[in-house]
């Protein structure tokens, strides 16, 4: 089974399959347990889910353990991924507290988010810990009177009430938008904050029955197919669309001529912003190796530095509270406003009413306006389905891969980025290329033929190949190649 439970963002898996089998889950709630003692004799623990129907037995079997344990848990019931966060640190009295969700990945799939009493997801040494527990033979408790358990589904309006509080002393927006909730965590929220700040809005995807969650709805998805969320806002008459993932941790935009606006494109909007009030942090964002090097670029220009961590928007909340910075985020959509001590995670529904708000304040602005001469490098990003049961080697234990990527980096004298590297929270593949000026088209060419080799090796030619324009937004065709 191997010694690790974590990957770059919590703990994922295949339902019933190790490590989220019945048992594997109960044992994790009493290693948390001993975790949890550690600094609090008689903890309390909060939970939440996204609506995935794996969600209820998962979350009883860690509610199960975690009570066995001595530890009294809440359950917040169904709600996104930063109300977690945001209810640890508001409350005050939680010991900790675990999103039980797999985000943007498909149903067949769950996970769990663990967060500590400050309302950040654990580090490194924590993880490790946990793990050690988790693997060892160290006796573990087990209460014959378990712990209380209480549900508090009202929280989620807590959470709600809080973001459409916030979003009350900025400029309200009056335009029609649309929110693409993935029959995920946002579906009631959503809804339920632009209701509360009386901006007009058409919903799209917000009616969960526990297996439609990500399924031709939400961020990946409109990633990948900008022009579908596009149509639907000539339909409404909208400004424009935001969708949002399973946990809704993520958002990513759309305007009415089909342009797709990820993290990197936010990122440089709050910026500008945040800079005009002299309210960005030491003049500094916080980005990952898969930002797109235009963003950085764009930045410099205006004299803001960046600090770059490893993927994992936890690696950007560390950097922005050990080195009190304001602004930080990756492209897949994370975007972390670090403005107050309050948020502190990814949270796509506050990056929507942020961008909400930065439109209202100019009469007529579009999202194009927002970040002036900004322009992402091309850049392409592709994922090359491997399998579920595959073991997933670095590139250096791939015969010839090395050296057809020097190859590559070769024939393309301006390439800015090349990573080849297996996902650490899905079975694929992902190889990621950029430069400064060649095509897109030149680049996924490039990029098929890397996709191509790795599959021959794993034995998977004819499986999926899918490459994604990161400049503009939706998915190259293969059959171009």
């Amino acid at each position: 089974m191997g010694t690790r439970l974590f990957s770059a963002d919590g703990i994922r898996g295949i339902v019933d399959k190790h490590p989220l089998r019945r048992d594997d889950v109960e044992r994790l709630g009493r290693v948390l347990a001993v975790w949890l003692r550690q600094c609090a004799p008689s903890p309390t623990f909060l939970l939440g889910a996204d609506t995935r129907e794996s969600c209820r037995r998962l979350k009883a079997s860690l509610a199960d353990g975690l009570a066995r344990g001595g530890v009294r848990v809440v359950d917040a019931g169904t709600l996104p991924t930063a109300a977690i966060s945001y209810l640890i640190i508001s409350k005050g009295f939680f010991a900790g507290g675990a999103m039980v969700s797999a985000s943007h990945n498909p149903l067949i799939e769950n996970g769990i988010k663990v967060f500590d009493n400050r309302g950040v997801k654990i580090d490194d040494e924590a993880e490790c810990l946990i793990e050690a527990l988790f693997f060892g033979d160290t006796a573990l408790p087990y209460e014959i009177r378990p712990a209380s358990s209480i549900e508090q589904p009202e929280f989620s309006q807590h959470y709600a009430m809080a973001l459409a509080r916030e979003a009350q002393y900025q400029e309200r927006l009056q335009s029609h938008v649309v929110i693409d909730c993935a029959h995920g965590a946002a579906s009631q929220v959503g809804p339920a904050v632009l209701e509360k700040l009386h901006i007009p809005y058409t919903v799209l995807n917000a009616d969960p029955d526990g297996t439609n969650i990500n399924y031709k709805a939400g961020s990946e998805y409109v990633r990948f197919a900008p022009g579908s969320l596009a149509q639907t806002l000539q339909q409404h008459n909208a400004i424009l669309g935001v969708a949002f993932d399973g946990d809704a941790d993520r958002a990513v935009f759309v305007d009415r001529q089909g342009r797709f606006y990820d993290g990197d494109m936010v990122l440089a909007m709050l910026s500008v912003k945040l800079q005009a009030e002299q309210r960005l942090h030491k003049e500094t964002v916080v980005i990952t190796p898969m930002s797109n090097s235009g963003l950085a670029h764009y930045l410099q220009q205006r004299r803001i530095a960046t600090r770059e961590v490893q993927n994992g928007d936890k690696y950007i909340t560390q950097a922005l509270l050990n080195d009190d910075l304001t602004l930080g985020g990756e492209e897949i959509g994370h975007v972390i406003a670090h403005t107050d001590h309050f948020h502190v995670t990814g949270d796509g529904l506050r990056t929507a009413l942020l961008v909400f708000a930065m439109l209202a304040e100019s009469a007529g602005a579009t999202l194009q306006d927002l970040a002036p001469g900004m322009r992402k490098w091309p850049q392409v990003k592709a994922t090359v389905w491997i399998g579920r049961d595959a073991q997933l080697p670095p590139p250096v234990n791939i015969p010839g891969l090395l050296s057809l990527l020097s190859k590559t980096c070769e024939v393309i004298p301006d390439l800015t980025k090349l990573v080849c590297r297996p996902a650490s929270t899905e079975p694929v593949y992902r190889v990621v290329m950029e430069a400064r000026t060649t095509s897109t088209a030149v680049l996924a060419q490039h990029t098929h033929t890397i996709c191509r080799y790795i599959q021959q090796y794993f034995g998977r030619v004819g499986s999926p190949i899918r490459i994604l324009d990161c400049t503009s937004g939706g998915c190259i065709n293969e059959t171009a190649f």
